[in-house]
């Protein structure tokens, strides 16, 4: 009975991987802009950390090249598992690790793109440099060197936590080969050959310490849809990768290499119009269709394909729109905030618990608007210190507020500035009214159902700041 009962509880818990939120479930926010984080001045970066805290946001998402890191083949394993180890060049992350521990924020180190010399043999012209067969051995050599140097016990810098192995490996601009030939035959060789490297990067960072959060790549959300081409199907990638198979109900296949091991599983879900509209092919996976990944996660989880055999985060990564002004082809202002918001609800909904938006400023124009981003929830300035926030874009992404209706139910869903007592207001005869009060948790999140009639107009205050206004029921963020 004992045993019986054991087995029912852990059935339970795998049962619970995320794919509807819980009332406890939170949602944290914030940025990927190496052009702030990385590159600017030191003062314009710090300028960035407070922008950062002012839009609500507790997360800070930096790049770095292995091959910008380690440059110079190590002698020995031995000798690249030594986070003091003259080869290494730590220069600008221990600067960023400094700073972004500094300012209070959470930072996820992201790594990808291998030195000449950890890449396999014979890289054709065809494939980017830093793509070719990456070697997981030395892969986790690299992280065990820079989950110790940052450890927290080592040479007085701070500790890192959460770490990601990789970018987008479902694209050859990242990992090649995608495919391979077997038997005359197309065979999709990039999971099996990340399986290896994510399970390499793992170990590594889990040996700088055990409670470390590794996070796999994010997948890029478009695939090509056929066999040889150069983006692979994020869904398909991510069954391959986790060892399943079948789309609607995936089951365990045999896993090469043995289950892969990962804390999160990461994904860029860039939208292609409003935030609750879907992907038009089954294996693209945008905003609302994360069930594409959650589905053979909860499969491989229970048949042993994944280690550890328990729930993982979902992260969001990358995700953004470009806004009119200053992008003439890009989404007016006041929609963007609407899409801001229906975005994290949405997101939050099927399970997220980080969303990180790319970019926190515009880039500047350079060559034009149709090769730069404009998807900042800062318009550029000519310092970061002089960006200014986007009005509407920054009040959703500060204080997002949402009501979407549920079989005739208003969801109303928010993350206030603070935790404490939120009004939820009515706009009528030109004037706001209460409706009722909830209260945001200390991880500002609020959540309740009431019955309002389609078509009202709500918004929550929190003290003195207000959300946008959401109107109840089918709108434009649908």
């Amino acid at each position: 009975m004992r045993r019986l009962l054991v087995t029912l509880m852990l059935a339970a818990t795998l049962l619970a991987v995320p794919q509807a939120a819980s009332a406890r479930h939170t949602l944290r926010t914030g940025f990927t802009d190496d052009s702030v984080f990385r590159s600017a001045p030191p003062g314009e970066r710090l300028a960035g950390f407070g922008h950062v805290h002012s839009a609500g946001g507790s997360v800070v998402r930096v790049f770095f090249s292995w091959a910008e890191l380690a440059p110079t083949p190590p002698p020995s394993s031995a000798v690249a598992r030594n986070p003091g180890w003259a080869g290494y060049r730590w220069g600008t992350l221990d600067r960023v690790v400094r700073e972004t521990n500094g300012a209070g924020l959470r930072l996820l180190v992201a790594f990808s793109v291998a030195p000449r010399w950890a890449e396999g043999a014979g890289r054709p012209a065809s494939a980017p440099p830093g793509s070719w067969r990456p070697s997981a051995p030395a892969f986790r050599d690299f992280a065990e060197a820079a989950a110790r140097r940052y450890s927290g016990g080592f040479a007085g810098l701070p500790r890192v936590r959460y770490w990601q192995g990789w970018n987008e490996p479902n694209l050859s601009d990242f990992l090649t080969p995608q495919w391979s030939r077997r038997g005359g035959r197309l065979v999709p060789a990039s999971p099996g050959h990340y399986r290896g490297l994510l399970n390499a990067f793992y170990a590594g960072v889990k040996a700088g310490n055990r409670s470390n959060f590794v996070l796999t790549a994010g997948t890029a959300p478009f695939g090509d849809h056929r066999r040889g081409r150069r983006r692979m199907d994020p869904a398909y990638f991510t069954r391959a990768l986790l060892c399943v198979s079948g789309r609607r109900r995936p089951r365990p296949v045999r896993c090469p290499g043995g289950p892969v091991r990962f804390d999160g599983l990461g994904h860029h879900p860039y939208p292609i119009g409003p935030p609750r509209r879907s992907a038009r092919h089954p294996d693209d996976v945008v905003i609302p269709d994360l069930g594409a990944l959650t589905r053979p996660l909860r499969a491989a989880i229970r048949g042993g394909k994944v280690r550890p055999r328990r729930r993982k985060q979902l992260w969001a990564t990358e995700i953004s729109w470009d806004t009119r002004p200053p992008d003439p082809t890009g989404i007016p202002l006041a929609r963007h905030g609407q899409y801001i918001q229906g975005a994290f609800y949405t997101l939050w909904r099927q399970g997220v618990n980080v969303v990180t938006w790319f970019l926190m400023r515009d880039q500047a124009p350079g060559p034009g608007y149709g090769f730069t981003l404009q998807s900042g929830v800062f318009f550029r300035g000519s310092t970061v210190a002089q960006d200014r926030p986007k009005p509407s874009s920054f009040q959703a992404f500060r204080f997002p507020f949402t009501a979407y209706r549920k079989r005739g139910v208003a969801q109303l869903w928010g993350l206030a500035p603070s935790g404490g007592r939120v009004v939820i207001e009515r706009r009528r005869g030109g004037r706001w009214r209460r409706v009722t009060s909830l209260r945001a948790r200390g991880d500002r999140l609020f959540f309740a159902k009431r019955r309002i009639r389609r078509g009202t107009v709500l918004r929550a205050r929190r003290g003195p700041e207000t959300s946008l206004g959401w109107r109840v029921g089918p709108n434009e963020t649908e």
